[in-house]
């Protein structure tokens, strides 16, 4: 009963606090599949649905296994947006170099009268 805010005093029934801190370990489940749905955790609170226990320790392994394959796909993901930026850059390297309209859209006109006497 220590995660009972200690202003509450002993005014609190242990049962819906149990029910509570039961339901809140299912929602926090590493596994997406094993969270209950919102419908669910609303009637569990409610009562009108029996509190299933949590797993208990195997979802520490799928702690371990779910932060592990999610550091995996990050790095691998990593990997081919540098290896994707590299190829970007060396196209854009050779369409430059070999593009004709490499000079200026627009080029200025000196001869223009517009530039005469802005010295």
């Amino acid at each position: 009963m220590d995660l009972v805010d200690p202003r509450l005093a002993m005014d609190f029934d242990k049962e819906e606090i149990m029910v509570t801190i039961n339901v809140a370990l299912l929602c926090a489940e590493a596994s997406p599949a094993v969270r209950p749905a919102m419908s669910s955790v609303v009637s569990m609170l409610e009562g009108n649905l029996v509190v299933i226990s949590p797993t208990g320790p195997s979802s520490v392994n799928d702690e371990i296994t779910y932060k592990a394959m999610k550091s995996h796909f990050q790095q691998s993901k990593v990997k081919k947006v540098s290896e994707t930026e590299a190829e970007s850059t060396k196209m854009d390297m050779t369409l430059t170099a070999s593009s004709p309209s490499a000079g200026d859209l627009y080029p200025i006109d000196t001869g223009f009268s517009y530039y005469h006497g802005r010295d």
